[in-house]
């Protein structure tokens, strides 16, 4: 549902036919969706060294029904500083790969057209 979300909203950016308040809705709902409810492997770290948890999740941020994977998914992404691991973490398979470039995409789009929209820019 996000993808088609952030797919209609980037059609009705290139082509004005959403203004800038509707794009900025439509892009911060994608960003949302993907963060919490995008399906993708957990990925929260377990006891073998190196290897990652498959079981399913809903969103980058969220982990499997293990209750200490939820704490450990967020903690993975913003407690560790360098940027080799973050990048491991958000891009491990394809899934997860899709999910979080269409999270930064739709983060970056709704950053742009809030600040078109402040601005009083922007199509529309």
């Amino acid at each position: 549902m996000g993808l088609i979300v952030l797919v209609v909203a980037l059609a009705g950016w290139l082509t004005s036919d959403i203004g800038p308040i509707g794009l900025t809705a439509l892009f911060a709902l994608s960003f949302l969706w993907f963060l919490l409810q995008a399906p993708v492997p957990c990925g929260a770290p377990i006891r073998k060294q190196g290897q990652t948890c498959r079981k399913n999740a809903r969103g980058l941020l969220r982990g499997c029904s293990i209750e200490q994977h939820k704490w450990q998914r967020i903690r993975t992404l913003a407690v560790r500083p360098g940027l080799r691991q973050t990048r491991r973490e958000l891009f491990p398979d394809r899934k997860t790969g899709l999910a979080s470039l269409s999270a930064i995409v739709a983060l970056m789009c709704t950053l742009i057209t809030t600040t078109l929209a402040l601005l009083g820019k922007g199509g529309g």
